[in-house]
């Protein structure tokens, strides 16, 4: 099956994350801090922590080992600021396959919160986790502007394997709103 993308740019992404802030001060008691699950949602939680005018602190959960393929959700750095008693605001990029969010609500959970609410830029309908508050619903592989080289790389290896030239994948590339720039880039560091 042939994986279908949703390139998203900077100021869709702020605007993404300015649509979720209003819907969760419109509809939320206003959390007392935010909990960000780093990689995805250290940058959701850094802009929704200017938009709701609260901290912010993360933790690193791991799970991907490749587009589609995940692997054990394991935590691997710890939450290092005490969320005893706290209304927590838990922010990740998505909720795929909705593993790493409940994996990280249990971890939370150990730490007392009064009380955990769930954000999530965007929403897989296939998840097992719904989101408290979600900006969108896609179905697609999302490529999000802060990890250019980590996208182009991977998508480059997957499309290596299957025998593809570097010409179509470059024109896969661009074609994804890649510009020629990052491509060489990632060419000229990481690939052979």
């Amino acid at each position: 099956m042939k994986i279908q993308y949703l390139p998203v740019n900077w100021t869709t992404y702020h605007e993404l994350v300015q649509k979720l802030a209003a819907t969760i001060l419109s509809d939320c008691e206003k959390p007392d801090k935010i909990v960000g699950i780093s990689r995805g949602g250290l940058t959701l939680g850094h802009i929704l922590s200017d938009f709701l005018q609260i901290p912010v602190a993360t933790f690193t959960i791991q799970s991907y080992t490749d587009i589609q393929k995940q692997g054990e959700v394991k935590i691997t750095e710890p939450l290092k600021l005490s969320i005893i008693g706290k209304h927590i605001l838990l922010a990740d990029d998505v909720s795929d396959s909705g593993k790493t969010l409940k994996r990280a609500i249990s971890y939370l959970n150990h730490f007392k919160p009064k009380k955990i609410t769930t954000a999530t830029i965007f929403f897989k309908p296939h998840s097992i986790f719904r989101p408290n508050f979600f900006a969108e619903q896609t179905t697609n592989w999302i490529l999000f502007p802060y990890n250019p080289t980590e996208r182009i790389l991977t998508i480059t290896k997957t499309m290596e394997k299957k025998g593809e030239s570097k010409a179509d994948i470059q024109k896969h590339l661009i074609s994804l709103h890649y510009t020629t720039d990052q491509i060489k880039f990632v060419r000229k560091y990481y690939l052979p």
